[in-house]
């Protein structure tokens, strides 16, 4: 989990296995999928992931890059975020992806659920979330796995909390986790999406569509092409909105509310 300036860019094992339905949404995307034997994925790997995430340390500081005073402005646009959607309803159980040390958890996901599980890569990521978390009430499980290989329960969930994360996934990796993720969904469930987009104009972006990190191996995405994954994923965008009060130096950051295209 981190944030990225613009002079340093934000930061396979599963195959997209997809009914005749999603196949037609991917074949309206501009270009196809793109995997890790494309020019900007081919560093982006688990095992990158593990080895940069493994060396940062497990603070605040740590997980957003240097930038510790962005959490209080993140966490209450993510609250007014999620407030305009969820209408003062409480939730039963929510989702945080890519945790980190679990702040997006703490800040803002047992604000509006009754139980909040997590998911994150790096072990002492996940050690520190429970030093810090596993005793309050609302905390539900803590597991420890990439987003390629976790499989969240099907129809288990009202809110999955995706942010400053799907850098470290191709396009394949991530549609296919995107679409696991909209079957874990309850009923009038919620996905939401927060992280950097780039500029189709940066210096260096790949095809117009990919900026790399050469340090984390990870890439950002023009906003065009992450709505391009949603489609292909079958989620509608229902609501999308730019971060503000972050210092002028980083990075556009969006949040995409998005539900399950009816079918």
């Amino acid at each position: 989990t981190t944030i990225c300036a613009k002079v340093c860019p934000y930061l396979a094992f599963w195959r997209l296995i997809v009914e005749c339905s999603s196949c037609r949404r991917m074949a309206k995307t501009s270009m196809p999928l793109a995997d890790g034997d494309h020019e900007a994925f081919k560093t982006v790997t688990t095992e990158n992931a593990t080895k940069y995430w493994g060396a940062v340390d497990a603070t605040l500081d740590g997980v957003l890059g240097g930038y510790a005073q962005v959490s209080s402005p993140d966490a209450e646009s993510s609250l007014a975020f999620a407030g305009h959607l969820l209408q003062g309803k409480e939730l039963g159980r929510a989702l945080d992806c890519g945790a980190g040390i679990g702040r997006i958890t703490r800040d803002v996901l047992i604000k509006l659920a009754r139980k909040v599980d997590l998911v994150e890569l790096v072990p002492k990521y996940v050690d520190q979330a429970k030093k810090d978390l596993a005793d309050h009430p609302r905390m539900g499980e803590f597991f420890t796995s990439s987003l390629q290989e976790f499989m969240p329960a099907e129809a288990h969930y009202d809110l999955v909390w995706i942010q400053w994360v799907i850098g470290h996934l191709t396009d394949e990796e991530l549609v296919a986790f995107f679409i696991r993720c909209k079957k874990s969904l309850r009923p009038g469930g919620w996905i939401v999406v927060k992280d950097n987009n780039c500029s189709p104009t940066e210096p260096g972006i790949i095809d117009g569509r990919y900026l790399v990190d050469n340090d984390d191996h990870s890439v950002m995405r023009t906003n065009k092409v992450v709505k391009e994954l949603f489609t292909a994923a079958g989620l509608q965008v229902q609501k999308e909105v730019r971060q503000t009060r972050f210092p002028a130096e980083l990075c556009t950051v969006r949040m995409y509310a998005l539900q399950p295209v009816n079918e």
